[in-house]
């Protein structure tokens, strides 16, 4: 694991790129787990034996230490289930990426062995095999799983954003952090020792896994606690930085604080920042994934893909929410609850043409941007679909500001920011007012950019000394 207290931390093809089937892992080999530097824990279920969101939130509700042939069919049905796995499946690995889960399965876990637990996570934090997290650690016996906890979405990712979570009670509680409370509270941590992190984020700032994460992080210094960040994969890979730094002026649950819209960490890499860059100072330990890299993309983990929460339904979708995501608060429409979520941006008073011939002359990296039109021809609107090209070089933050630069010079006056409570939601989002305004103002997009070049560069430099996995030389917005 990396620890931290109060010390310092050193440390492709042209073509289109469809929307594919989200690549599988593949069922734990007796070389694979040596491999990861311990005996064997568990094992884990092959790619295609899914298993109902239901099954792990009963099985938290009903398992109690003390009810061991409870774990003992639940540790049969696995072996059982990996045993009837073809052929084929057995000896077709994508690649391997493990995640912090199997990496402290794999070492039994890792110094936790009768620590009463509580964990913070979903059904999208996932092991090779596609077993959720919290299942994992509830049959894996040297842990002894106390309470769990839910970030914004719910435990399935189903839940649409700024819906409460509720609390369920049961032998096991499964306490919300998206509801009249945001971080635990004391009488949540009383009969815990350990606070276990493992949740799926999007690689974004304007995104409230990181939020969660923070506050719960601070809970448990106060509380003095041991946290714990089973760490995972960014789906925007290690390598981007884009965006503005937040302004602290501008801080909320969806940006708590300064970092990129687009920051490149990990998060157990954000972990290990927040906790001394902004002074938690809780009794931190991050257990690193195996074999990832900064250059990777999702697809190349090998590791399957489940929704963290309604409009995320894919890898790709992340990339598009790191683009038009960055829209909310104005009057364009970015297809969130279509089929296509984030995908689209659309108005009914864009011709589809002109925005799209606007947007392909800038030549931006890694995306084209196609005409389309939606609705009957009465209510029809207008607007382009992203096309990634190069995921490796597309930087959504900055195409975020090329299509807001677009529609504001073909139609001024027309795009509008809403404002509530008195303050602009565009604003929060990105962390600050500079770009709303420079918008308004109609300053083009490559100003706009320049203007963020030296708190993003400031940043990379900041961000060094806590990257735990090889990077190459960092790619800034262009």
């Amino acid at each position: 694991m990396h620890r931290r207290s109060r010390g310092r931390h050193a440390h492709a093809a042209e073509g289109e790129i469809a929307v594919q089937g989200v690549p599988k892992g593949a069922p734990t080999t007796e070389a694979e787990v040596t491999a990861l530097g311990e005996e064997r824990a568990v094992h884990l279920v092959p790619p295609d034996r899914d298993i109902g969101d239901h099954v792990t939130t009963t099985a938290l509700r009903t398992l109690h230490p003390r009810r061991r042939h409870i774990r003992a069919i639940l540790c049969a049905a696995m072996v059982l289930l990996v045993a009837s796995a073809s052929g084929a499946e057995a000896t077709s690995r994508q690649g391997q990426v493990w995640p912090g889960v199997d990496v402290l399965l794999a070492r039994a876990g890792d110094g936790l062995a009768g620590k009463r637990v509580g964990v913070i996570t979903h059904r999208a934090a996932t092991g090779v095999g596609g077993w959720p997290t919290a299942t994992l650690l509830a049959v894996h016996s040297p842990l002894r799983i106390v309470a769990l906890f839910v970030p914004e979405h719910g435990f399935a990712g189903d839940l649409p954003s700024g819906v409460m979570v509720p609390h369920t009670r049961g032998d096991v509680p499964i306490y919300s952090l998206y509801g009249a409370d945001r971080s635990p509270t004391a009488q949540m941590l009383a009969d815990l020792d350990v606070l276990v992190f493992d949740v799926q984020d999007v690689g974004t700032r304007a995104y409230t896994y990181i939020s969660t994460m923070a506050l719960a992080m601070q809970a448990a210094a106060v509380h003095n606690k041991l946290f714990v960040v089973l760490d995972r994969p960014n789906p925007l890979g290690g390598e981007r930085v884009d965006g503005p730094v937040l302004d602290p002026a501008f801080a909320s649950f969806i940006g708590i604080y300064p970092v990129p819209a687009v920051h490149g960490m990990t998060i157990g890499e954000l972990a290990l920042l927040f906790n001394e860059e902004f002074g938690i100072n809780a009794r931190l330990a991050v257990v690193p994934m195996k074999g990832w890299e900064g250059r990777m993309q999702w697809e190349d983990t090998g590791l399957s893909w489940f929704r963290p929460s309604p409009n995320i339904p894919s890898p790709i979708a992340a990339e598009f929410h790191a683009a038009t995501g960055m829209l909310e608060g104005t009057n364009l429409s970015v297809g969130a609850g279509s089929a296509v979520p984030f995908e689209t941006v659309t108005a009914p008073w864009i011709a589809a043409d002109r925005l799209a011939a606007r947007l392909n002359a800038q030549r931006l990296p890694g995306v084209r941007f196609e005409p389309i039109w939606a609705g009957p021809r009465k209510h029809r609107t207008g607007g382009v679909r992203l096309v990634l090209t190069d995921t490796r070089q597309f930087r959504p933050a900055t195409s975020a500001v090329h299509i807001l630069s677009a529609v504001q010079g073909l139609y001024p006056g027309r795009l509008q920011f809403a404002a509530h409570w008195g303050r602009y939601t565009f604003d929060l989002v990105w962390g600050t007012d500079t770009v709303r305004k420079a918008i308004k103002r109609g300053e083009p997009a490559d100003r706009i950019v320049v203007g963020w070049a030296d708190s993003l560069q400031r940043f990379q430099t900041r961000r060094q000394r806590y990257l735990i996995y090889p990077r190459s030389t960092p790619a800034n917005a262009r």
